[in-house]
């Protein structure tokens, strides 16, 4: 059964610096959390004080009411922590996932059973009997996660659990990570720097930026709704443009509309567009005016950039690309769908 978390006035410093301020956080028993920040924003910091592997500075964290200061070897026992290193043990995959029963003194025949079933959700039970650390990366990072949850934990922190893959692994990974963890109500406490996987395995998301909690909400909301030009580049939206709103709503860079309108006061925002959102127009029509620098290839698509009034990233169908060059004229446009307009900060 999973766990509630709470935070309540959690305070981090390392030395004189304050790496980390939640001010308040619940986490529901069962519920997928994720915690999306760049390198250095406090995702690991906040992984260790949730483990008690170390205590905050101030403020108190509870698994089902009962702080982790005053829990002891119990309550850690709740908690299954796989680290960004799988940190596997030079003896086989099964020994490996096998060692936290040990510990916990569960018959040897029992231990087996439970070591490969737990392969077994993650795919790799054939590999059983493999030297550990003579598999791969992304393998290595299955057997982590299978010796995580051999203990039926209540609650599973995942520090960037699929940092050293490549796209396809990371894929195929998050998937078999979905699936093995299906029918369990753990709670799940991930983080990461890559929006698709904050957004792709959670129920709602913290974004962390400087040690500090900028926006919590589900995944859909930070990606229509991002609260700031610095959770819109986090989730993803590759163009951010310096705008104003006109006194009718419109919106404008420099005098020209952007396509866009809004409900906001006259005066600064920022446009934030995915790239699948700018629209390329010809250079005769309403829009931004922008030159063609570079057509890059992209997974069914062309990256163009773009640069002039400003600069931009645009993605458009294969066949549409095939008239833009370098140096083309063009005018751009944004989708009001996959565009957002935000407070300029």
């Amino acid at each position: 059964m999973g766990a509630e978390l709470t935070l309540r006035g959690v305070r981090h410093r390392r030395g004189d610096r304050e790496v980390l301020r939640i001010d308040q956080l619940d986490i529901a028993a069962g519920e997928r959390l994720s915690v999306l920040g760049p390198n250095g924003a406090g995702k690991t910091t906040l992984l260790r004080l949730l483990a008690a592997v170390e205590p905050p500075s101030t403020g108190t964290i509870a698994i089902d009411g009962l702080g982790t200061a005053s829990g002891g070897v119990e309550l850690r026992r709740r908690v299954a922590y796989a680290t960004q290193r799988a940190g596997l043990l030079s003896t086989s995959v099964r020994r490996n996932v096998e060692l936290p029963l040990q510990w916990r003194k569960v018959p040897r025949r029992r231990r087996r059973d439970l070591a490969v079933e737990a392969l077994e959700r993650l795919r790799v039970a054939h590999l059983a009997d493999r030297p550990a650390r003579a598999l791969s990366g992304g393998e290595q990072q299955r057997v982590s996660l299978a010796r995580a949850l051999v203990l039926d934990p209540a609650v599973l922190l995942l520090d960037e659990p699929a940092a050293g893959l490549d796209a396809q692994s990371r894929a195929a990974f998050f998937a078999d990570l979905d699936q093995a963890l299906a029918d369990r109500s753990v709670t799940v406490v991930q983080v990461s720097h890559r929006a698709e996987e904050a957004l792709g395995l959670a129920d709602r998301v913290v974004v962390l930026l400087a040690g500090q909690v900028h926006q919590i909400g589900t995944p859909e909301t930070l990606n229509r709704h991002p609260v700031d030009a610095g959770v819109a580049a986090l989730v993803g939206y590759e163009n951010l443009v310096e705008a104003e709103v006109g006194p009718d709503g419109t919106v404008l860079v420099g005098a020209t509309p952007t396509g866009l309108t809004c409900d906001r006061p006259a005066g600064p925002v920022t446009v934030a567009a995915f790239a699948s959102g700018v629209r390329l127009v010809p250079a005769d029509w309403p829009g931004l005016p922008v030159r063609v620098a570079r057509v890059s290839p992209g997974p069914g698509h062309r990256t163009v950039a773009l640069s002039g009034a400003v600069s931009l990233l645009a993605h458009v169908p294969v066949r549409a690309a095939t008239s833009l060059l370098a140096g083309s004229r063009v005018r751009v446009v944004f989708d009001p769908a996959l565009s957002t307009i935000l407070p300029r900060s």
